[in-house]
């Protein structure tokens, strides 16, 4: 694609960004306008509420049971204790009567 393509479909992208996001933003203020004068209405509308007795309620006691407590595991047998690893080295060395051996 040219440079100039790229330009073009960047600025078309942030040029659609721009266009969503200020759709969002003001259908959003219209909604917290229109909810605010209702709850300005509604507050208006609203009359001073009776202050009378208030019931108290009785309380509930709730019993939980207490979780078991967890089976023990005991340990009869041991594993046996680990050998020390046995490290094998071979040395290549001259078979007989092919030089190179200082008996």
């Amino acid at each position: 694609m040219n440079s100039i393509h790229r330009v073009g479909v960047t600025i078309a992208g942030f040029a659609t960004v721009a266009t969503v996001a200020g759709a969002f933003g003001v259908r959003s203020y219209v909604a917290a306008k229109d909810s605010a004068a209702q709850a300005t209405a509604q507050t208006l509308a609203v009359a001073e509420p009776t202050v009378g007795p208030t019931a108290s309620l009785v309380p509930q006691t709730i019993y939980v049971n207490p979780l078991p407590t967890p089976p023990v595991t005991r340990v009869v047998q041991t594993a046996p204790p680990a050998r020390r690893p046995r490290i094998h080295v071979v040395v290549p060395g001259s078979r007989d009567g092919e030089g190179g051996a200082d008996h």
